[in-house]
């Protein structure tokens, strides 16, 4: 029979904050990116913040940007446009019959990288996933 344990604690077990000064640093990371394009890659090696976002966009149009936009709020918007999406079959069009107030505008980001890695090919960008103890 397989073990059964609470998966966030058995992810808590890796984690050391040793300092109060280190538990704000870490809360304050979480949302403290602004949009100087001179800032660090701070962030974790996986997202745009991090080592991932150092990848310079290249081999892709305007008209593919938007594609990926619209394919980024499809995703975020789920259901039937999430389908449309995946399928190709999403029109412009629409983005007029989504719940805009219902998108995460974060996750919208966070997919909008993603379509873009797709369109230059380089999707996932993320480094090679390794065992732990």
């Amino acid at each position: 029979m397989a073990e059964i344990f609470d998966i966030d604690a058995k992810r808590a077990e890796n984690t050391i904050i040793d300092s109060p000064e280190a538990f704000a640093d870490l809360i304050s990371g979480f949302s403290s990116h602004n949009t100087d394009p001179s800032r660090p890659f701070t962030g974790q090696a996986h997202t745009d913040q991090g080592e991932r976002g150092k990848t310079e966009v290249c081999g892709i149009r305007f008209r593919d940007l938007s594609d990926c936009m619209v394919k980024a709020m499809a995703y975020c918007a789920g259901g039937e446009f999430y389908d449309k999406a995946e399928n190709n079959t999403l029109s412009y069009n629409d983005v007029y019959s989504m719940k805009l107030e219902d998108i995460d505008p974060l996750a919208l980001a966070q997919n909008l990288t993603c379509e873009v890695e797709k369109m230059m090919g380089i999707y996932p960008n993320v480094p090679s996933l390794k065992e732990t103890d």
